[in-house]
């Protein structure tokens, strides 16, 4: 099990993920129909289905989680429980095909498969509770433990331990020797969950490919709190966020733009660029501080923040311009827009101690897609809203414009 998991796993920079998950399937399937029991003492039985097989599969998906990404582990989650639940399904079919008059079934019974099917579903359940046990586990555990043998051990200990108890209960309830027959199935999966961690730890310690980490320069440093994965998540949150405001920066709306407004082609869904200036911000720098001007920065960011949804990305864009990304049309950016005003508005009417500066405004250029019919790439998609915010600082300040608005300021001033 070791070898075809790690040699898969790290076969998948060339193979992908997909054969690790269908042979993980596989496996699925083999532990809910290995019927197979080894003594490893007097009156004691042991079943490899249970210990080898599932505790795996757990293996699998922490290592997938630990060297990868959630989202990787997800997928590996949705296979196993679906392989489980068509295991169930299939079982049950099966049962009932029998009983159609002229099957041959050599002395098979609706009952051998009705049990399988009841077994299987029971353990579907209790496996996606598994799967998603282990990594938060993992999180928990990730906490206070340092050494990744620990975590990989603890989270597997805590996870065998609730699965043996629930499992063994559910098939075993009316057996008088229930006590017993649990602690032989935790002890057995126990024993396979350290086995797994040497090997796992080992292997990332002595095979995989390390990511560059900053350390202490002890052996340890190997096993560090974080996941590969979350040290770099960690790091590029740093990078891509605006020390001042907390919102993104300028290098992360650069990145981000292209692609959303290549997938809002592609599937014909709007998207609306909000370009956001404060008026006359110089003077509040030249006549209270440049503290005082941060401190207006600030105020403007988090209602931005406060206003947009999952989906938008508010950035600091530099200086005292914001821009945000909504996936909206022109009217429902509008709308924004006008709502984003007047909380600004009513933020320095109704603070609790007045500012020095007063109030500000803002004034917002809107450019948008597939409104704006000259919007080929990112570039216009700026060059619009830019060209928007501009027409609407001459034209007074404090004020959004949108295509329609700009074509009604340019007649004016003419």
């Amino acid at each position: 099990m070791s070898i075809i998991i790690l040699g898969l796993f790290r076969a998948r920079t060339k193979l992908g993920f997909t054969p690790l998950y269908i042979v993980q399937g596989g496996f699925q399937y083999l532990e809910a129909t290995l019927s197979l029991k080894v003594p490893i003492a007097t009156g004691v039985l042991l079943s490899p289905g249970s210990t080898v097989l599932f505790t795996g599969s757990l293996v699998t998906v922490l290592l997938v989680y630990v060297k990868e990404d959630a989202i990787e582990a997800r997928k590996l989650v949705y296979g196993l429980v679906l392989a489980n639940a068509s295991i169930a399904m299939l079982s049950l079919i099966i049962g009932m095909q029998i009983a159609l008059p002229g099957s041959v079934h050599h002395g098979l019974t609706q009952n051998d498969f009705f049990e399988a099917s009841r077994i299987a579903l029971f353990g579907t359940t209790l496996l996606f509770l598994d799967v998603l046990g282990i990594i938060l586990c993992y999180e928990f555990v990730s906490r206070f433990a340092s050494s990744l043998f620990w975590r990989f051990f603890l989270s597997l200990l805590v996870m065998v331990a609730f699965d043996n108890f629930f499992f063994t209960l559910f098939i075993s309830y009316d057996k008088p020797n229930l006590p017993s027959l649990m602690l032989v199935g935790f002890l057995g999966k126990a024993a396979m969950a350290l086995f797994y961690t040497a090997t796992i730890t080992s292997y990332l310690r002595f095979v995989e490919p390390q990511t560059a980490v900053v350390g202490t320069g002890d052996v340890a440093d190997v096993f560090q709190a974080l996941t590969y994965r979350q040290k770099y998540e960690q790091v590029r949150e740093r990078m891509v966020r605006d020390a001042l405001t907390g919102l993104f920066n300028r290098g992360y709306f650069d990145e981000t733009l292209p692609k959303t407004l290549a997938h809002a082609q592609r599937y014909g869904e709007p998207l609306s660029l909000l370009l956001i200036d404060t008026d006359n911000f110089k003077s509040i720098n030249d006549h209270f501080s440049h503290m005082e001007g941060d401190r207006v920065l600030r105020m403007i960011a988090d209602t931005l923040t406060e206003h947009a949804r999952s989906a938008d990305v508010p950035c600091r864009y530099g200086g005292d311009e914001f821009v945000i990304l909504l996936r909206a049309d022109t009217h429902e950016a509008l709308a924004f827009a006008e709502r984003f005003r007047t909380a600004i508005q009513e933020r320095c009417l109704n603070a609790a101690t007045p500012f020095p500066w007063g109030h500000v405004t803002t004034t917002i250029g809107i450019a948008s897609y597939p409104s704006d019919a000259e919007v080929v790439s990112a570039e216009d998609l700026v060059r619009l809203a830019d060209q928007r915010l501009y027409a609407g600082k001459h034209a007074g300040r404090d004020r959004v414009v949108t295509l329609a608005e700009r074509a009604h300021l340019i007649g004016g001033f003419r």
